[in-house]
């Protein structure tokens, strides 16, 4: 019922109306993205929404220019940032890259935001590509899918091909307390169900590790 888009130029009031929203169905907002700014004045504007709508973790894919200045602003709002992997041919597609981004920004509070379902879709093996982010992982985009395929579907987790039983074992091995945001990126417009599944099998998984 409320107009508009959710992003991060959106006027005060709007946002007072959000948070409203959230803290009637006991929710609280944590982490926001993928979101980029085109130039200082946007960066600036979006690490204040964040600040506004007490968002912990900002998740970005930003041009490489940017890096030294969001290292700046997560620092200086105490915001953490998680560079995100869209798949190949994408910049961040590479652990690599993200990790080189995340050397340029300079600061603890920009890290990883480790797409386990892009990795794959990308060729790579979620696992070992966890293992490049040891000591930088803010945040995670948590799926599963269908098949080792750039043009594939999600399942619910632990059915598929992301070897999600060997990703949160190395989570724990790792000491990871991050956010992990659930994704269900098909059966799009009914899929609160398949995310409630994928929650019970991560549960249950991460209780016999």
């Amino acid at each position: 019922g409320i107009e508009g888009s959710m992003d991060y130029k959106m006027d005060a009031e709007k946002r007072k109306a959000i948070l409203k929203a959230l803290k009637k169905k006991g929710v609280k907002l944590y982490a926001f993205g993928v979101v980029n700014g085109d130039n200082e004045a946007e960066w600036k504007q979006l690490f204040e929404f964040a600040k506004a709508m007490g968002i912990k973790v900002i998740n970005s894919e930003p041009k490489a220019e940017f890096m030294p200045l969001i290292g700046q602003l997560a620092t200086q709002y105490k915001i953490k940032v998680g560079i995100h992997n869209h798949p190949e041919p994408s910049h961040y597609w590479s652990p690599q890259v993200v990790l080189d981004a995340i050397a340029a920004a300079n600061s603890e509070y920009v890290g990883a935001c480790a797409d386990i379902g892009h990795w794959v879709r990308s060729g790579l093996d979620p696992v070992e590509s966890l293992k490049q982010y040891e000591g930088h992982l803010v945040s995670l985009h948590f799926k599963d899918l269908a098949e080792k395929s750039s043009k594939t579907h999600d399942v619910h987790w632990g059915t598929g091909v992301c070897n999600v039983e060997g990703v949160i074992a190395e989570l724990k091995r790792q000491g990871f307390t991050g956010i992990i945001s659930a994704e269900y990126e098909h059966n799009w417009e009914n899929n609160a169900g398949d995310v409630a599944q994928s929650v019970t099998n991560f549960r249950e998984i991460v209780s016999r590790l």
